[in-house]
């Protein structure tokens, strides 16, 4: 049954706490919810399996304090069940409400701003009654219209990835699935944990019954949620802390909008903000000076062209409007018509501009240019940020980290050690005693024409991945004619060997993206270079001419980086290896090294070594060098770079000429295994020679050993 009130709500909230309990009825478990109430600054607490029937005021002032005046129940039956949902004073009573057999529901009405539900819910056991309270929960969304979430308990689960021991009800999990795509729901990600119950056995089966959802509506009102885990702590599930605006904004920085080359003059302030700046002696700092001048440039303009997008389209929809409903009483007058038609066209324009916004903060490329759903890009855009949003960080001492400035410091001391400290070599690898074979590279020297710059340009993507100066592949595009004199004078200064101040330009940000679905630790998050534009289009030029010969000159053991090669080829020929050595019954070792933080520390002296011994001519070598030397690196924390790293070792991940050095490095390796094997300090593996003892894919190595 419905309850209405006619009071708003004064404000929203900041956290909503969800929690199965396992029962009220202690003063032990009541303090237990005190302490966690009080650690995490809850606005809206919901309690699942209270246990309890008719709460007193006394248990409440106990339980959560004096703040909390209001609050509704749905009573346990006997001694089972029971669902508490209370909030605090500041957020004034709650505007409708009803209580179902396995739901408590809330109508929160903010003065001024749009009213919002919330249900929160305890799934029954039996699967007859887990269908009645699916019903449920369609009866309470047609009688609930607007922004909706719900949230607690559910005894349901969606994917066979949600329980740790396959015991899976796979009709039942479907019939929640249709629900959830009926009802246009979507699950929010939860940071921190991957099940939020367990059986507290030995062996404990581990399960995801807890969740919170949310319909588009409610989304868009509070896109800056975020949904986060707390210890389990007196009961067997694990609290959910839903803090409605957890993902603060970081600071705008300028990245150019591909749309603007469509507008009228974009070509003339580029130009004007080009050729304000004068040519120096230095061409690097010329074109670092340019890049500045033409960011401010485009920013003002940009403002004063385009403005808010969003606040203008509105403003257009709504004189529509009232043109409309004044032509609903009279003709309108020559002028309106002409405003109403200015009107439209302006709309269909800005609505268009407002796609493609949203469609490059969604990352999304797969979908055509003219396909329409804003509130695709818009969705997509706030689960990515939400996903690779950084609550807290676990050191490897144990501490937990959640202030900005804290995790900020754990990662600038893991990347500064990782990457800004190098460490004399005491001894090196004789590349002539392996055999490391040398090449004719004497074509890669050639100076860069005008001709194959503009082609490396052309290869460039158009709106992907900008670095710290925020210009992408699109920018150098088409605005060719107008930067071609001083990218190319910079070009030539690079292959002149004049690296001085070459550092102004190959900067860089680092954004962590984590390796598994619950990354804690630093070392959980792969880094990700966004590298200066100009740095990526020397690299890439490098790269373009590179790759055409690193087929002959990389054993056949690596096949990933490598034109012409298949990454897959040396995965099936483990496998194959594999089943062949199992096949001769004979006791041998498969070893699997993950080579990832490799890429990170590759040494700069050894890289310089191998490419010598290769063939690599001084010009080459003294490019690579200044191009390492000179580069610095800011790690992006939830979208705020930190503090500055001048590189000592390693690569970039995102360079697209770091993989085809790290892989050069890497096949010294193949070189050594071959040599121990040829001197018998590794034993033979079958009575055959076995083509590959070392296989090398991506970031991964496999060698096969014969124990003696």
């Amino acid at each position: 049954m419905l309850v209405a009130s006619p009071y708003c709500v004064k404000m929203n909230p900041s956290t909503i706490l969800c929690w199965n309990v396992r029962g009220l009825n202690s003063r032990a478990r009541q303090d237990t919810v005190r302490t966690l109430v009080t650690s995490v600054k809850a606005d809206i607490v919901c309690l699942q399996e209270t246990k309890m029937s008719g709460i007193s005021s006394s248990v409440i002032l106990s339980m959560l304090g004096s703040d909390f005046t209001h609050w509704i129940e749905l009573s346990a039956v006997g001694a089972s069940g029971g669902i508490l949902v209370a909030w605090r004073h500041s957020l004034g009573p709650a505007t409708a409400s009803r209580v179902d057999n396995h739901s408590v529901s809330l109508q929160f009405s903010p003065c001024a701003l749009h009213p919002w539900w919330l249900t929160c819910v305890y799934g029954p056991q039996g699967d007859d009654s887990k269908v009645l309270f699916l019903q449920e929960l369609r009866t309470i969304r047609s009688a609930c219209s607007g922004p909706w979430t719900v949230l607690g308990d559910f005894n349901l689960i969606t994917n066979v990835e949600d329980n740790n021991n396959g015991n899976i009800n796979t009709a039942m999990m479907g019939r929640f699935r249709r629900l959830i795509n009926d009802l246009e729901l979507k699950e929010m990600t939860l940071n921190g944990r991957k099940y939020t119950w367990l059986n507290q056995q030995n062996t404990p089966t581990l399960v995801k019954l807890d969740r919170v959802f949310c319909s588009p509506e409610w989304e868009d009102l509070f896109p800056n949620c975020l949904l986060q885990s707390s210890a389990t702590d007196g009961s067997d599930h694990c609290p959910l802390l839903l803090g409605v605006n957890d993902v603060q904004p970081a600071k705008a920085r300028f990245h150019f909008e591909s749309f603007w080359p469509t507008l009228d003059g974009f070509q003339e302030t580029v130009l004007t903000a080009w050729s304000s700046v004068q040519a120096s002696n230095c061409p690097f700092d010329t074109l670092a000076k340019k890049f500045k001048a033409t960011v401010k440039a485009l920013q003002s303009w940009s403002h004063k062209t385009v403005g808010h997008v969003n606040t203008q389209l509105g403003l257009a929809r709504e004189i529509l409007h009232q043109l409309e409903i004044a032509q609903d009483h009279r003709a309108l007058s020559h002028l309106e018509l002409w405003l109403r038609n200015k009107l439209k066209l302006h709309a269909l324009a800005l609505s268009s501009m407002q796609r493609t916004i949203a469609r490059s903060r969604s990352r999304i490329s797969w979908l055509g240019d003219g396909d329409t759903n804003s509130a695709l890009f818009h969705s997509f855009a706030r689960h990515r940020k939400r996903k690779n949003f950084i609550s807290k960080l676990v050191t490897d001492e144990g501490m937990v980290l959640t202030k900005h400035e804290e995790k900020e410091q754990n990662i600038f001391s893991f990347y500064k050690s990782l990457l800004g400290d190098s460490s004399d070599r005491e001894v090196t690898v004789n590349l002539a005693e392996l055999n490391v074979p040398s090449f004719d590279l004497a074509d890669l020297d050639n100076p860069f024409s005008e001709e194959e710059v503009w082609k490396t340009i052309g290869s460039l993507p158009s709106n992907k991945a900008p670095g710290p100066d925020g210009f992408t592949g699109k920018f150098y595009k088409v605005c060719w004619p107008i930067i071609k004199i001083d990218v190319m004078a910079a070009v030539s200064a690079v292959w002149s060997r004049k690296m001085n101040n070459f550092e102004v330009l190959n900067s860089a940000y680092i954004t962590l993206l984590p390796k598994k679905d619950v990354a804690t630790n630093i070392k959980d998050y792969r880094p990700i270079s966004l590298v200066h534009s100009f740095a990526k289009l020397i690299t890439k030029l490098l790269a373009n001419r590179l790759a055409g010969r690193l087929d002959q000159m990389i054993t056949q053991n690596q096949s990933a980086f490598i034109k012409g090669r298949f990454i897959l080829d040396n995965f099936m020929l483990v496998q194959h290896t594999t089943k062949f050595l199992h096949q001769q019954k004979q006791p041998r070792i498969l070893l699997k090294l993950d080579i990832t933080k490799a890429f990170d520390s590759v040494s700069w002296p050894f890289l310089l070594e191998v490419m010598q011994r290769m063939g690599f001519g001084p010009a080459w070598c003294d490019i690579i060098s200044g191009l390492l030397a000179s580069s610095s690196t800011q790690i992006l924390l939830n979208g705020s770079p930190g503090e500055r790293i001048a590189h000592r070792r390693g690569l970039r991940q995102g360079d697209p000429l770091s993989p085809m050095l790290f892989i050069m490095v890497m096949d010294v390796l193949c070189h050594l295994i071959k040599k121990a094997s040829e001197e018998e300090l590794l034993q033979p593996l079958a009575r055959r020679a076995l083509q590959h003892r070392i296989s090398l894919y991506a970031d991964d190595v496999v060698i096969f050993l014969r124990p003696t």
